[in-house]
């Protein structure tokens, strides 16, 4: 954790400003031409290059603290295995130094723990491989979320932005990189440590773990505020659409990819596919991640084939599985709890209701050849805050 992150964090659970108690810290070399964009930010170099690896962050009127360890702070609001296993690790050090303190107990939104076992299980276990990030190469997903995210056009040059879902960070390290902002990652699951491991050397992107239901920060703190694929996968897509429209600022922008119902329909494969995951997905969910792996072994072969058949007889934005792509694919279909779809229209209605303006649709911009069609076949929508 950057110290620099502490200016944005408040307490998840009341929204006060919390305390930092670093135990372990190293000192990251910066390049001249970060140091030159913290200074263009008005910001002290040294709030980027000092870097907490173990420590807290307290709540001291609550006298709860969260901890954080390997780099990343864990800002949920009820206690983890990772959690609880700092407790007990540090358990003399905390006695002395925090007599008094505690993880925080809240109650974890309906689902949280679930999604949290089926997400990490799916990213931890994803390694960062630029040569085939989902179903393509890294650049031509990178190529393809900028033109989803409006940036030829939006500039978030020397912004403050906020991703959430940071999955395994590739997407957000391009972003920081390539349009020169300040972004934080936030991830309900433990592929915080592997955007960490793969991209916490980035001086300009930080990496939390938290809730999109209590996200640990003031409202009105971002000027570009994103999600692709994520708040589809929580107890109440819309629900969580609420709780994340109040944090872009005023004139901010906020965008949302989720699934859309008609997708499912266009093809016989489609149609397949979907009345698999509605026999599969109930049971699948439910099960240890060892038994999910073989009950969705029989299934990867198929991906292996559509991929293996979609490389063939299209342009060669596609990469070929291999088992490590198919078994990710797999699991990101059948595994998730829950997998809502939402209409282009029912989402625009809830930017409305939410006093946003200017808002768009991704349907309404013309697709580039160089984006596949897959990132465009959902319902995308982003608007300004009024």
């Amino acid at each position: 954790m950057k110290t620099r992150l502490l200016d944005h964090l408040v307490c998840p659970i009341d929204g006060t400003p919390l305390e930092l108690v670093a135990w372990e810290s190293v000192s990251n070399k910066l390049s001249d031409a970060e140091i030159q964009f913290a200074r263009k930010l008005n910001l002290d170099p040294l709030l980027f290059s000092n870097e907490v690896i173990t420590g807290t962050l307290i709540n001291r009127s609550r006298k709860i603290f969260f901890p954080i360890d390997r780099g990343v702070p864990r800002l949920l609001v009820f206690a983890t295995h990772v959690t609880r296993e700092f407790a007990r690790k540090h358990a003399e050090r905390l006695s002395r130094e925090l007599p008094g303190f505690a993880l925080p107990s809240a109650s974890a939104m309906p689902g949280e723990e679930t999604v949290l076992r089926t997400f990490s299980n799916e990213w931890v276990n994803y390694g960062w491989n630029e040569e085939a990030y989902w179903s393509s190469k890294a650049e031509v997903v990178f190529r393809s979320m900028d033109f989803l995210l409006g940036l030829p056009r939006k500039s978030i040059k020397d912004k403050l932005v906020l991703e959430i879902g940071i999955g395994i960070g590739g997407i957000a390290d391009h972003v920081v990189r390539q349009h020169g902002c300040e972004l934080v990652g936030m991830d309900l699951g433990y592929a915080v440590d592997a955007a960490y491991q793969n991209f916490g050397r980035n001086a300009f992107l930080h990496i939390v773990q938290a809730s999109a239901f209590r996200p640990p920060f003031r409202e009105a703190t971002f000027d570009f505020v994103y999600s692709q694929g994520v708040i589809h996968h929580t107890f109440s897509t819309e629900t969580a659409f609420r709780r994340i429209c109040q944090l872009p600022k005023i004139g901010g922008r906020l965008y949302i990819w989720v699934y859309d119902p008609k997708v499912e329909h266009r093809t016989i494969v489609r149609r397949s596919i979907m009345l698999m995951e509605t026999v599969i997905r109930p049971v699948c969910w439910r099960l240890p991640g060892y038994m999910q792996t073989t009950l969705l072994l029989p299934i990867v072969p198929l991906y292996l084939l559509q991929q293996s058949s979609r490389v063939k007889h299209s342009e060669s934005s596609y990469i070929k599985y291999r088992w490590r792509e198919a078994i990710h694919a797999a699991r990101d279909r059948f595994t998730p709890r829950y997998a809502h779809r939402h209409t282009e229209e029912e989402v625009r209605r809830w930017f409305s209701e939410a006093g946003y303006a200017d808002v768009e649709s991704v349907s309404q911009a013309e697709r580039p050849e160089s984006v596949p069609v897959e990132f465009v076949l959902a319902t995308a929508v982003d608007g300004i805050r009024r």
